[in-house]
């Protein structure tokens, strides 16, 4: 299957998405290798996405997820990294095997599954799951967490090893998105939370990445005591 086929063929596929409200963002493979539905309001967005890897005639599909922005968390992060507001988000839901074609081969780790699409009927059964994800999981999930406070609660309650299955953590935010959080909730743990998090970033400073982490966490936690009343 040559690229263009495959393209138009996933298009084609999961174009239920766009009858669901969703919009499929450009895809262009020059700068990323992504499938974007999205849906943006004045307070929210929502998205539904995978990605491909090309392997000769096969294409290796994985990563789909759904996510969810409430913009009142991601607009003070997206202040100090900068980008655009529609590119962050705060919760997301990973789907379950359990719904998926027995004749549609995949593999999966515990955050993943990977599936090798072939042809036009392996990318209609991949759609038909797509299909069940957003049914069985995505909308449950938006519904679960129409308002902040209860994204909040749920996210009170997850151990440290956790809270990843819940809140988005792409490009190392997920410390930036438990702070703004707790301070929206005014949260009795806020202060503990700035120290260990300052504690434990600092103790791995030398490293470049986690330098420029502690620096954008305390700018953010500045921000914050301005902006968030």
């Amino acid at each position: 299957m040559e690229l263009q086929e495959f393209l138009e063929a996933m298009k084609s596929s999961c174009s239920f998405l766009e009858t669901e409200g969703y919009t499929l963002r450009k895809v262009d493979t020059s700068i990323n290798r992504n499938f974007w539905y999205e849906s943006h309001t004045a307070t929210e967005g929502f998205r539904i996405s995978f990605g491909w890897t090309q392997f000769g005639d096969e294409f290796h599909v994985n990563g789909l997820h759904c996510l969810k922005r409430f913009n009142i968390v991601e607009k003070e992060i997206q202040k100090v990294l900068g980008g655009k507001l529609i590119d962050y988000y705060t919760i997301h839901k990973n789907p379950s095997s359990d719904y998926i074609s027995k004749e549609l081969p995949f593999d999966s780790t515990e955050n993943n599954i990977r599936f090798v699409l072939k042809n036009q009927q392996d990318i209609k059964l991949f759609a038909d799951f797509v299909m069940g994800f957003l049914r069985k999981d995505c909308e449950i999930f938006f519904n679960n967490f129409i308002l902040f406070e209860k994204a909040y609660t749920a996210y009170s309650k997850l151990n440290r090893e956790q809270i990843s299955s819940l809140l988005s953590g792409i490009d190392n935010t997920i410390f930036y998105r438990e702070l703004v959080m707790k301070y929206i909730a005014k949260a009795d743990d806020l202060n503990d939370y700035y120290t260990m998090v300052i504690n434990e970033l600092d103790s791995i400073k030398n490293n470049s990445t986690f330098s420029r982490i502690l620096e954008n966490f305390i700018l953010l936690s500045i921000n914050l005591q301005g902006s968030v009343k």
